[in-house]
C-alpha cells in the first residue's frame, strides 16, 4: 500500500499552516464552505479528519450573519434551528462538521522526505504543541541532528514551555525546531541549544508539506548568529561574540555546555557557581589561558557565583 498522500496545492499547504498557529486546529463546516476545495484536498489526504460539530449555526433563512441554537429534529433527520419566517429548518450536516487537523499524518507528511530511523515516528514532548521528529542526517554532516516540530511557537506561554523541555532534554548536538509560524513572527526567537526554522523556508515545494534536506542543510549553513544584547552565541555554540567584538572560539562540548548555561544566565538575570560549569579547579583552568584572557574581563564572580558583565 502506498503511503503517498493525495495531491495538495500551495492554498491548502498555507490554510493548514494557519490552522496549526490557532490555539484549537479546528476547521469547522461553515468555514471550509467558503473555500471548499483547500479543505476537501487536506481531507483526502488525512490531515483534516472530523472532530465533533457545532451546537450553533448562522440563520440560512433570515439573516446569515445571525447565530441560531441547533436542536435535534426527526423530521428531518438532523439538527436544525427555529426560524419566525419558515419554521424549523434543518442544516445541512456538512455544514455542522468540525475538522481538526491529525498531527500523526501532518508529522509524517513534513519529515517524509527526511533521513531519518523509519521504524520510530514521531512523538509528543508538550501534549498538543511540541513533538520530536527523530535524529535526520542532511547533507555531508558527520552526525545526525536531533529535529523538533513546534506550533505556535510566538506564543509566549509555548516559546516558555518549549524552552523548557530544551533545558530538560538537552543535546550535545545543534537541535533543530521548525515551526508552523510565519518567519517574521519566530526570527528573534531564541531557545537554548537550538535553532528555530520556519517551515515555510524549508518545505521541497510551496505545494508540499515535505521539508527539503538539502533547503534545510543549506538554511543551517547560512543560519546567521541570533543578537541578544551584548552577548551573541551561535546557535552551535562554538562562536561568541561580546560587544560585537571578534568571536571566541569553543570546540569541546563540555566548554559549549558551560558557556551555554552562562549566556542563559546572563540573559535570565542570575549567576552560577562554578561547579555547575565544571569540575576543573578553575575556570582559567577550564578554558585554558588564551579564551580565559578574553572571558575574564567579562565574566566575574561574586560571593563565589560567576556571571557576564559585559
Amino acid at each position: 500500500m502506498s503511503d503517498r498522500l493525495p495531491p495538495l496545492d500551495a492554498e491548502a499547504v498555507d490554510l493548514l499552516l494557519q490552522l496549526l498557529e490557532l490555539r484549537d486546529p479546528i476547521l469547522s463546516g461553515a468555514a471550509a464552505e467558503l473555500s471548499p476545495r483547500s479543505p476537501a484536498a487536506l481531507a483526502a489526504a488525512g490531515l483534516l479528519v472530523p472532530h465533533g460539530h457545532e451546537d450553533v449555526s448562522a440563520s440560512l433563512t433570515d439573516h446569515e450573519d445571525t447565530p441560531v441554537s441547533l436542536i435535534w429534529s426527526e423530521a428531518h433527520g438532523g439538527f436544525a434551528y427555529f426560524s419566525p419566517a419558515v419554521g424549523l429548518a434543518p442544516v445541512p450536516q456538512e455544514r455542522l462538521v468540525r475538522y481538526q487537523v491529525d498531527a500523526a499524518v501532518m508529522l509524517a507528511a513534513i519529515a517524509k522526505g527526511l533521513d531519518r530511523p523509519s521504524s520510530r515516528a514521531a512523538f509528543p514532548i508538550v501534549d498538543g504543541v511540541l513533538w520530536e521528529i527523530g535524529e535526520v542526517r542532511l547533507g555531508r554532516r558527520p552526525a545526525r541532528m536531533p529535529v523538533w516540530f513546534a506550533r505556535r511557537l510566538a506564543d509566549p506561554v509555548v516559546l516558555r514551555q518549549v524552552a523548557d523541555a530544551a533545558r530538560a532534554r538537552p543535546h550535545n548536538r545543534l537541535r533543530v525546531i521548525l515551526t508552523s509560524a510565519r518567519p517574521a513572527r519566530v526570527a528573534e526567537i531564541e531557545i537554548p541549544g537550538a535553532t528555530v526554522v520556519a517551515l515555510r523556508d524549508v518545505l521541497a515545494a510551496p505545494d508540499d508539506l515535505a521539508v527539503s534536506p538539502d533547503i534545510l542543510d543549506a538554511r543551517l549553513g547560512g543560519v546567521p548568529p541570533v543578537t541578544a544584547g551584548p552577548l551573541t552565541l551561535s546557535p552551535d555554540r562554538t562562536k561568541l561574540s561580546i560587544n560585537g567584538g571578534d568571536p571566541i572560539l569553543f570546540r569541546s562540548e563540555a566548554q559549549k555546555e558551560a558557556i551555554q548555561k552562562l549566556v542563559d544566565a546572563y540573559r535570565a538575570g542570575t549567576r552560577l557557581r562554578a561547579r555547575e560549569l565544571t569540575h576543573q579547579p578553575s575556570l582559567q583552568t577550564f578554558f585554558g589561558k588564551a579564551k580565559w584572557a578574553r572571558l575574564s574581563p567579562y565574566l566575574k564572580t561574586e560571593g563565589g557565583l560567576w556571571g557576564f558583565e559585559p
